[in-house]
């Protein structure tokens, strides 16, 4: 389903990933990360010595459960508001930084990159700086993996528009695809006692598996398996998600 809506402010990321993200996202909490985490380090294989990236790790949730498997974990997000949290939530390291200058070479066992934290950006080459950034924080023959939405399941399936309350918020959300530039839109409103108290945008690329398959290989990230979810089913069209795993190649 396609609609149009407002335009979304290219720097969204700047505003919507705030003190109010919490709230938003309180169904993507530390609990529901440990199946999505295991299956990411069982099928990166990691280990005791394993360096590891959480790669925009928000709040830590996921960097919680990859302790469990080694201890030399690192997150990196833009929001230091997140950080904030998760400084409180998990002993690692954790570094604020833009996805676009990753300030790491060669140093990485593997990266991971969860919920759709992918393909922000207008501009092609600012997402293709994001991949490149991957490439080179990986060691040789190091690790990679993405966890992006399936487009066919994001078309298929979308909400134009749905309500809830949260933590006594009133959440107020509006979703479209513009296929004029082939991206995902949100808007989310939250009112509370009566009062808007934030209107956030989110938007991302729409990439096809062909597409992140041929933008990670200009890097030398070659794709090794797709999945549709984490309990390691086969991907298709139906999937809800499209799990990229992969290795950085000489």
């Amino acid at each position: 389903m396609t609609s149009t809506g407002p335009k979304i402010d290219s720097d969204w990321f700047k505003l919507s990933f705030g003190e109010l993200y919490p709230v938003v996202y309180a169904h993507r909490s530390v609990e529901s990360a440990a199946p999505e985490s295991r299956f990411a380090a069982e099928q990166l294989d990691i280990g005791p010595h394993s360096r590891v990236l959480d790669l925009c790790c928000g709040n830590g949730r996921h960097l919680v459960h990859l302790r469990k498997y080694t201890d030399n974990v690192v997150g990196l997000d833009y929001s230091g508001e997140l950080l904030a949290i998760a400084s409180e939530t998990v002993a690692a390291q954790l570094v604020r930084a833009d996805m676009r200058a990753i300030p790491f070479t060669g140093s990485m066992d593997a990266v991971m990159n969860f919920f759709t934290s992918f393909g922000y950006f207008e501009d092609a080459a600012e997402n293709h700086a994001v991949v490149q950034g991957v490439a080179n924080a990986l060691k040789t023959n190091g690790r990679f993996m993405i966890d992006y939405i399936n487009p066919a399941f994001a078309r298929e399936t979308l909400i134009p528009n749905s309500e809830r309350e949260q933590d006594g918020y009133l959440i107020h959300e509006t979703r479209w695809i513009s296929e004029s530039d082939g991206r995902l839109n949100k808007t989310t409103t939250l009112t509370k006692e009566g009062r808007i108290c934030a209107e956030l945008g989110e938007s991302v690329q729409l990439f096809t598996r062909e597409e992140l398959t041929e933008l990670l290989g200009s890097e030398r990230l070659m794709v090794d398996a797709v999945y549709g979810d984490t309990d390691g089913s086969e991907f298709s069209a139906e999937s809800e998600r499209m799990i990229i795993f992969g290795t950085k190649r000489s």
